[in-house]
């Protein structure tokens, strides 16, 4: 014959027991983590400037040692590389472009007559 815990309610007080003890166990030794969202936007934003900086750096450098020129190809590559990571961190800043399937921004276009009507409606009852 099984013991099911349904029938004894001394079976049932200890897995209540134990659930609580278990919850205060998570709580205690497995807190919940909270990040700081401008924390993981500033670290991505100074990844991308370092790179994108060292990228164009090494590519400047491997096209001056390819054709044999001085830093020339080197520093319009930091540049570039300076130009890049810098319009990144805008982008991160202003979350343009962030997210997945981004077409672009799409606001509602309100024009001058519109606002215009919308302050004119808030008059019409005191005249009547």
């Amino acid at each position: 014959m099984a013991i099911n815990k349904d029938d004894d309610p001394k079976l049932q007080r200890l897995d209540a027991e134990l659930k609580k003890a278990r919850g205060e166990f998570e709580e205690d030794y497995n807190p919940k983590v909270e990040v700081d969202e401008g924390l993981n936007d500033g670290a991505r934003a100074g990844i991308e400037l370092v790179g994108a900086i060292l990228g164009g750096a090494l590519l400047g450098y491997g096209v001056d040692h390819l054709f044999g020129t001085s830093p020339i190809f080197f520093f319009v590559g930091v540049l570039l590389g300076v130009i890049t990571g810098f319009y990144s961190i805008y982008k991160i800043t202003m979350n343009v472009g962030t997210s997945v399937g981004f077409k672009g921004l799409k606001a509602d276009q309100k024009t001058g007559k519109q606002s215009v009507n919308s302050i004119s409606h808030l008059g019409d009852d005191d005249d009547e």
